[in-house]
This record gives structure tokens, C-alpha cells and sequence, in this order.
């Protein structure tokens, strides 16, 4: 009866939803409310995608593409399901066990100089951290604020990152400020829903990505790795996360933070032309950065046989996860691993890299790699 109920309560809040965007849709592309109703229950039903992420990817536009070119979060975290033991979920997608994991397999990731814990002790410089804001912010307090990043352990999406900036005696954190350090600390400790903290140092990019877009802030790439049947390690795909606007970050979140996607050819490092996604949920490409007047074409990844080799030698630290999707950062020393994650979304924007994507998530066993 509760499974019954569920099922009931479920495509209740999805009619509501294809209805909710219709009327959006109706705002951005014009058409009947009735008519672009049914075709956003059509398209869910088709592609298990829910409406509203359905409208993210422009599914509904006039040039939109056909429904086989998309791939909703829901089929892929089914199919990823299948090929990552879920045992193994926290080692990806905890930032805090996920750096313990990488410091025990000597993974190449930014120094972490504390892991802070509102409900027990955490640590730094190898001593216990008590679960207080006092400690909390005695344990700042010796940080350059100017070189660290803090980051919640269980969040994704650069949702409650923290990139702090001391400015005339003040700490400015993503347009808030601070008049001390204890002030930070007891905002970070009262934040209900995040009881778990990471802070790292602060790595930079490598001067020719920062001039490229011309930005201080760091720019990083999405890796795909699959392990194939024989146990081989490849790359199924990559872009580049391109920083557009002064956003302190480089999350992509469908083009809301006026940041873009650049694929990366696999063989050669060189980019494509970049996509984003306008306010009206129209999808498309552009050559040229809009502040630097750059080409993509024009630029290789610095480093980007050493950030092949990176992926693909600690790829088989995680075995038995055979799906990844990698975080990586080329620095002037060379390429560092940011994250890794299990469960990535589906780069529905690029029809190239979903047919890759789609292709190896349905077929896991077949041989792949050279």
C-alpha cells in the first residue's frame, strides 16, 4: 500500500512539474501551454528525465535534439549503480575520507591542513581539534586565509565552498564579511545542514589557463575513466571547466554562474569550441572567450599527457569502481586531483560526449582500451 501510495505521490508531483514547465517554456519559446505539457511527459517518459532538468539541457527548444541524445541523471546513476560497488560511495563522494584515501595511495591532491567536525573531534597538524567553535577558530586563526579553500566533506556542486579573502582587516567570504576569524568559525559551525568540514590549501592554476580566461581563480577539467573487461584503464571523455564571468569558482550549474564547458580532444589536449547555456535555456557554441578575446582552438592544456597518465595509473587505486569522474587541476608543477566521483551527472550538453558516455555505461564489458 506505501509502495502504491509512493508511485501515486510521485507522478502526481511530476504532472505538476511538465505542467510548471510548459508554462516556462511558453515564456522562453513561445507554443501552447496544452501542447508543450504533453510533450514534456512524453519526453520523461521516453528518457526517465524529470521536466525541469529536461528544460536545464534546452530539450524543448526548436533546436532541440533528438530524444536518444539525452541521458537522464536518473538512467545513469542506474547505470553507474551497476558498475560501482556502492560500499565504496563515501570514498568518492566524502571530501575528508576521500583525502585520507588519496594520502594513503600517495594521489597527487592539495595539502589538507584540517578536517573540522561539529559532532566529534577533528584534526590538524596531527593534533585533535574539539568540536567547539572556539577550537574551530584557534585552528583558522594560524591559516593564511589568503592560500586556504574550506570546503563542506559532503556537499557537491561547489555548493558551501568557501574561498576566504582578508581585505583591509576584514574577511570577505562569497560577499559575506567577517570582523574576526571567530566570527567565520561560528558561522561555519552553525550551519545546520553541513557538520563536516575540509580545509585545503589553495592551489593556482597554471599561468596559461589563468591568462587564457583571465582570472585569478582555479579553472579544472572533468576526466572519465571506465575500467573495461579486461581490467584496462581508458578515457572515455573531458572538457575543460572555463571560468567566464568573476565567479570564485568554476562550476559549471548549466551556465547560471556565466562559466562555460570546453571539450578537450582526448589525443591531443586541444580545445573545442565552448558551450553554454543562454537565460532563455537555448543551448550553444562560441571560438572566442568573451573577456580575453582568446580562441579555444587555439589553446592545448598545458600537461595534458601527464593529466592522461594521472587518471589513468590512480584509477586503479579506486578498482573495484570502474566509473569515475575526475576533478583534475593542471598547476605549474603539474596536474593534481582536485575530486573523484562515482556518481557524475551526464554531459547531456555535449551530444558527441553523451553518445561516448551512453555507450560504455550500457555496454561495461566490452573491451575498450587500446
Amino acid at each position: 500500500m506505501k509502495k502504491l501510495w509512493r508511485r501515486h505521490k510521485d507522478n502526481f508531483s511530476l504532472i505538476q512539474e511538465a505542467y510548471i514547465v510548459a508554462g516556462l517554456c511558453v515564456k522562453y519559446y513561445g507554443g501552447t501551454r496544452i501542447r508543450l505539457f504533453f510533450q514534456a511527459l512524453r519526453f520523461t517518459w521516453e528518457t526517465k528525465m524529470r521536466p525541469m532538468e529536461a528544460l536545464e539541457y534546452g530539450a524543448f527548444s526548436s533546436g532541440a535534439r533528438q530524444y536518444s541524445d539525452y541521458l537522464s541523471k536518473r538512467t545513469c546513476s542506474v547505470l553507474q549503480s551497476r558498475l560501482n560497488p556502492q560500499d565504496w560511495f563515501w570514498v568518492t563522494e566524502d571530501k575528508g575520507i576521500f583525502q585520507s584515501f588519496c594520502d594513503a595511495n600517495k594521489i597527487q591532491t592539495p595539502k589538507c591542513l584540517a578536517l573540522l567536525f561539529r559532532n566529534s573531534s577533528g584534526i590538524s597538524s596531527g593534533r585533535p581539534v574539539p568540536a567547539t567553535k572556539s577550537a574551530w577558530a584557534e585552528v583558522i586563526s594560524r591559516l593564511d586565509l589568503d592560500k586556504v579553500v574550506i570546503k563542506p566533506c559532503r556537499h557537491s556542486y561547489g555548493r558551501g565552498l568557501l574561498v576566504p579573502l582578508v581585505r583591509e582587516g576584514r574577511i570577505e567570504v562569497n560577499n559575506i564579511k567577517f570582523d574576526s576569524v571567530q566570527e567565520l568559525a561560528n558561522y561555519m559551525f552553525d550551519l545546520p545542514e553541513l557538520t563536516s568540514w575540509i580545509v585545503q590549501e589553495r592551489i593556482q592554476s597554471h599561468s596559461a589557463l589563468s591568462e587564457f580566461s583571465g582570472t585569478k581563480h582555479l579553472q579544472t577539467m572533468r576526466i572519465y575513466t571506465h575500467v573495461d573487461k579486461r581490467g584496462k584503464i581508458f578515457i572515455i571523455d573531458a572538457f575543460l571547466k572555463v571560468i567566464g564571468g568573476d565567479a570564485a569558482i568554476d562550476n559549471f550549474q548549466h551556465g547560471s554562474l556565466g562559466n562555460f564547458i570546453a571539450p578537450i580532444d582526448i589525443e591531443s589536449g586541444q580545445l573545442e569550441s565552448a558551450i553554454t547555456r543562454s537565460p532563455d535555456m537555448l543551448w550553444y557554441r562560441f571560438d572566442v572567450h568573451p573577456r580575453t578575446k582568446r580562441k579555444f582552438q587555439e589553446l592545448t592544456i598545458p600537461l595534458w599527457e601527464h593529466a592522461k597518465e594521472l587518471v589513468i595509473k590512480n584509477a586503479e587505486c579506486f578498482k573495484p569502481i570502474r566509473s569515475l569522474g575526475w576533478d583534475v587541476a593542471i598547476t605549474e608543477d603539474g596536474p593534481v586531483v582536485i575530486e573523484t566521483n562515482m556518481r557524475w551527472d551526464p554531459p547531456n550538453w555535449n551530444p558527441e560526449t553523451i553518445h561516448n558516455v551512453r555507450n560504455v555505461l550500457e555496454n561495461p564489458d566490452n573491451v575498450f582500451a587500446k
